[in-house]
């Protein structure tokens, strides 16, 4: 039996949202081939035959640029070894500051593969199967716990540690030992991926609501934003289909204002919601909304006028030259993972 709620809600979702999600997810994927033929490239002798390595691929080395946000702040010295993954971190925690979490629901690939594995889960099996309320809680917990770990591991480093690991072996051919885990995955890369695809396949958003500690990172980063979906009781009738149609079991129709961590600005409460200036998304003391489509042209301006004026500057690739990657690559399985006081393992 179909939910009129659910249906309502998506005949009323904007797909403006799922072009920019496809618009992202297409320079996601432009961007991993570009890389491939990087890489590939690295193993050929002849120089003018070493392809172009794209910066943006610093967007998938999140710890690594932790790290070089840190180590900014405690030294003043910007990372130039992956400067695109901090340019990068360092505008979508700014954006979850004042935008809030919207990388997750319009930028991230793997946010929006996920969101797509559910929607398919759905039409193959007609629903999503629901999480006990207390396993739900108790999951929703381990993203949290990763991301402290993270957080401890690295604070605890000093600006010493921090420097060898950022100008370490290891950092420079991060992106290449991804690209491995990938290109050539193990039986256990290949049974997580199929293990969490199943689970993503039958619960709503199962990587982001219970995994990731990036999205972690920017749910605390955006409970202080301004901007908020806020809730006019006056003109709400409390029919909570704004609750229905939130993808990540927020309780929209019973707060005046959200304030979740889980919230990813995906405004699918705001186009489910069926009376007209009851729910928006806005700052605190303007009766004017962020409409979606102001959102997402916000968004999408940002991660493509950022960095371009950064590489303007001269700071968005990479300084490790090309003759010093191709002799990492040739050791890469020598090149272990740092070791807990910040000294590296492998090849100098």
């Amino acid at each position: 039996m179909n939910d009129p709620v659910s249906s309502k809600m998506r005949r009323s979702e904007s797909p403006f949202r799922r072009v920019v999600q496809i618009a992202f997810a297409i320079g996601a994927i432009l961007t991993a081939v570009q890389f491939h033929r990087f890489v590939v490239s690295l193993s050929q002798t002849a120089p003018e035959v070493l392809a172009l390595r794209p910066a943006a691929v610093d967007a998938w080395l999140p710890i690594s640029s932790f790290m070089s946000l840190v180590y900014l702040v405690r030294t003043g010295i910007a990372n130039t070894v992956h400067p695109a993954g901090l340019v990068l971190f360092t505008l979508i925690l700014l954006l979850a500051f004042t935008l809030r979490r919207g990388f997750c629901s319009w930028v991230c690939p793997v946010g929006t593969l996920s969101e797509y594995a559910h929607l398919a889960g759905r039409y193959l099996f007609k629903r999503n199967a629901r999480m006990p309320k207390p396993l739900d809680i108790a999951l929703r917990s381990i993203k949290y716990l990763l991301l402290s770990l993270f957080v401890v591991l690295i604070c605890r480093m000093t600006a010493e540690d921090l420097r060898a690991f950022i100008h370490g072996p290891y950092n420079r051919v991060c992106d290449v030992k991804m690209h491995a885990m990938f290109a050539q995955p193990s039986v256990t890369t290949l049974t997580v991926i199929a293990v969490l695809g199943i689970l993503s396949l039958a619960f709503k958003n199962f990587w982001c609501r219970y995994l990731c500690p990036y999205g972690a990172l920017l749910g605390l980063a955006s409970i202080p934003s301004p901007t908020a979906v806020r809730r006019d009781p006056a003109r709400c009738t409390g029919c909570g289909a704004c609750t229905a149609a939130c993808p990540n079991s927020i309780r929209v129709h019973s707060s005046n204002t959200v304030r979740s961590p889980e919230c990813t600005a995906c405004y699918g409460c705001v186009s489910a919601c069926p009376q007209a200036g009851a729910l928006r998304m806005g700052l605190p003391r303007s009766k004017k909304a962020l409409t979606l489509s102001l959102y997402g042209l916000v968004t999408l301006a940002a991660f493509v006028f950022v960095p371009q004026a950064f590489r303007a500057f001269g700071y968005w690739d990479t300084d490790t030259p090309n003759d010093l990657y191709r002799r990492l690559v040739t050791d890469l399985s020598a090149i272990g993972h740092p070791r807990t006081s910040g000294r590296l393992s492998g090849p100098e």
